[in-house]
């Protein structure tokens, strides 16, 4: 089917699609603005998209649009991989047909699940391999009746898959550099960690065990419980370094109390080491008994944390001012110190820059870093707000619904 089947409209309209389809990398939201727009170029009453598994053989993913809550609850679950459906695994070509029921391989329709007459499929194909394929039933006409699909509608679909193929690379790519970045920055982390560990509290340990060892040696009560005192204040440190990397391993106060007073707490722990004075504004607290979604809520809390950490042993600053607000579905944190300041060109691997920066990029935010030499340190980032149920629902088409494949249609 090809494009001379197309008016101007049609193909316009296409290429505006292609492009906002292209510019989007979130993958669970790409797929439900691929539904949207078949069902815009077509008329079609309902459409569904089939994510392939693995072996190609059926169905990992299925997810839908134009049914209603309701209607998805009577539905006895996603469909499977046999049927009219299964044509298109097996055989990754355009289908139409007048009345899908009427089909060979047509295994009619479940309890609760509408009646579909008219039919269309077309293969998503992604360097010549089939990753899914797009289902729309039910076209209307102006007059709101039931019609069939058309030539111009099914060259439509067909570059609508090619265009949505291009984007579903170019996210699973985004996807993939993300965890390449991920998995780097870990790498760094347990460097810092093992040399933490190693700088500090192995050595400080090494050290109590000489002097322990050689107390024991040379005897002598005096001698012992000299030694012994100095083993327990020497403890008392070591327990308290632990704790510390303990906490930035994890944050408890994240689990158990959420970012906001988080927040309020790592600002008074700051403040209360009488290194540097805190000014903080901290407005972050969700509506409710809402919590952010954790990977946000550590990402902020982490960026804070290695810009306090900077103000206090780099900066030589007196005074930071924090401030951290949710507005208009954005994070926005601003850390500001008056200390020495650096040229962010020469030094911008220092300090820890690379590692937020790369904290705030992995969760789609944008992050700058102002400075000069005897002008202190701005640092500003701005993440965009997640809500652990609008991740898992999909709030980029409340609409689309998304589905394990389990049973047969």
């Amino acid at each position: 089917m090809h494009s001379e089947h197309l008016n101007e409209t049609r193909l316009r309209r296409l290429i505006e699609l292609g492009g906002n389809l292209v510019a989007n990398l979130d993958l669970d939201s790409l797929l439900s603005q691929i539904l949207e727009a078949s069902r815009e170029l077509t008329g079609a009453r309902y459409a569904a998209l089939g994510v392939l598994n693995e072996g190609r053989n059926g169905l990992a993913q299925f997810i839908t649009a134009g049914i209603d809550d309701r209607t998805r609850e009577e539905i006895d679950g996603p469909p499977h991989e046999r049927g009219v459906l299964g044509k298109l695994i097996e055989d990754p070509e355009p289908l139409r047909l007048s009345d899908v029921s009427l089909h060979p391989e047509a295994h009619g329709f479940p309890p609760g699940h509408p009646h579909m007459t008219t039919f269309v499929g077309v293969p998503i194909m992604i360097h010549g391999r089939s990753y899914g394929n797009l289902y729309l039933a039910d076209k209307l006409n102006s007059a709101g009746a039931i019609a069939e699909f058309d030539d111009a509608d099914e060259a439509s679909l067909s570059v609508l898959a090619n265009w949505a193929a291009i984007a579903i690379d170019n996210a699973h790519s985004m996807q993939q550099d993300r965890r390449r970045v991920t998995v780097a920055a870990a790498e760094r982390e347990r460097g810092r960690w093992a040399r933490e560990l190693h700088d500090e509290t192995l050595q400080s340990l090494a050290g109590l065990n000489m002097l322990l060892s050689s107390a024991l040696r040379r005897g002598g009560e005096e001698l012992l419980e000299r030694a012994a005192r100095e083993a327990v204040e020497q403890i008392t440190v070591d327990i308290s370094n632990l704790r510390s990397l303990i906490a930035e391993l994890r944050p408890a106060a994240l689990d158990a109390l959420g970012l906001h007073e988080a927040l309020e707490s790592l600002a008074e722990h700051t403040a209360a080491t009488g290194e540097v004075e805190v000014e903080a504004d901290i407005v972050v607290r969700p509506p409710g008994t809402r919590r952010l979604e954790m990977d946000l809520a550590v990402a902020a809390y982490r960026l804070v944390q290695e810009a306090l950490n900077n103000a206090i042993k780099h900066s030589g600053a007196s005074h930071v001012w924090l401030s951290a607000i949710r507005a208009d579905g954005q994070l926005e944190i601003d850390v500001r110190d008056d200390g020495r300041g650096f040229d962010p060109e020469t030094t911008e691997g220092g300090f820890g820059i690379i590692g937020m920066r790369e904290r705030v990029e992995l969760v789609g935010g944008e992050f700058d870093v102002l400075s000069a030499p005897g002008a202190g340190t701005s640092i500003h980032a701005s993440l965009p707000i997640i809500w652990p149920d609008a991740t898992d629902s999909g709030t980029a088409n409340p609409g689309a619904t998304r589905h394990r494949a389990r049973d047969d249609r």
